[in-house]
């Protein structure tokens, strides 16, 4: 009995070297202590930690006709698609109702195309995941205001889809930050748990790293995330991670509420 009062990420292999049959263990023995969705995920977070980054891991599987990336793939990730991953896997009870929850979470609507993933974490993810809701004014630390136009036409142009996009108006989108000098107070003041958006210098883009802010039993706070420059997913401390960033502005905060798998 004393084995099953520790941690999961403690006992089992990490998540994402597990097999699906596996991962349905891990969420079996979630369900059976009747933990909390805050809980959930700090155990699924935990048991991706050393999990190796590749950028753009996910796409719409074989028949994609843009990417043909697999439609979910625990043995990798990148900064967004770590904490989609995380999130269905913690909101679910079995690996197949994660797998579609992950779709719904990736896309509008859940309907898999290319041009229906939301692509713009601020312009598309939060605003087509309703668990979300924005808290960034509300951490007791000034805030300051970026103006940026989103162009779904230019995007795609990047990315060598050109017939996407071309009917969809260019958007202009103000969006609320802690400037980097208020962070260390601003988390102090972060619900548990929290999607972190790190607002960057970028002139078409506002979000330029996500990541999952949890706190632990001990009240302790956690930043989990894909780090490219580590080439692996990280457990940081993140006013520690944010200290003396020439990248970012400041970050944006939303708390996160348990979605529906079904």
């Amino acid at each position: 009995m004393l084995a099953w009062r520790l941690p999961l990420f403690l006992l089992l292999a990490p998540l994402f070297q597990m097999q699906e049959a596996d991962v349905d263990d891990f969420l079996a023995g979630l369900q059976s202590r009747n933990l909390s969705f805050e809980q959930r995920l700090l155990e699924v977070a935990r048991g991706f930690v050393g999990a190796p980054y590749k950028d753009g891991p996910l796409g719409e599987g074989p028949d994609g006709k843009y990417d043909k990336d697999p439609l979910i793939d625990l043995s990798c990730a990148d900064c967004v698609t770590f904490i989609e991953q995380v999130i269905a896997l913690a909101a679910s009870d079995t690996y197949e109702e994660a797998f579609a929850l992950l779709q719904r979470i990736r896309y509008k609507n859940g309907r898999i195309d290319f041009e229906t993933r939301n692509h713009f974490m601020i312009a598309d993810w939060v605003v087509n995941n309703p668990f979300c809701r924005d808290v960034t004014r509300m951490l007791d630390a000034p805030t300051r205001e970026v103006t940026r136009t989103i162009s779904k036409r230019a995007f795609f142009e990047r990315v060598k889809a050109l017939e996407l996009g071309r009917d969809t108006p260019a958007r202009e989108m103000t969006v609320a930050y802690v400037p980097l000098d208020h962070a260390a107070a601003a988390i102090d003041h972060l619900p548990s748990p929290s999607l972190i958006l790190l607002i960057g210098k970028v002139d078409w883009l506002f979000a330029v790293h996500t990541g999952l802010f949890l706190r632990d039993a001990a009240g302790n706070g956690h930043f989990f995330h894909a780090s490219s420059k580590s080439g692996a997913v990280l457990d940081d401390d993140l006013a520690a991670y944010l200290d003396g960033s020439t990248r970012h502005l400041g970050f944006s905060a939303y708390r996160i509420e348990k979605p529906d798998a079904r």
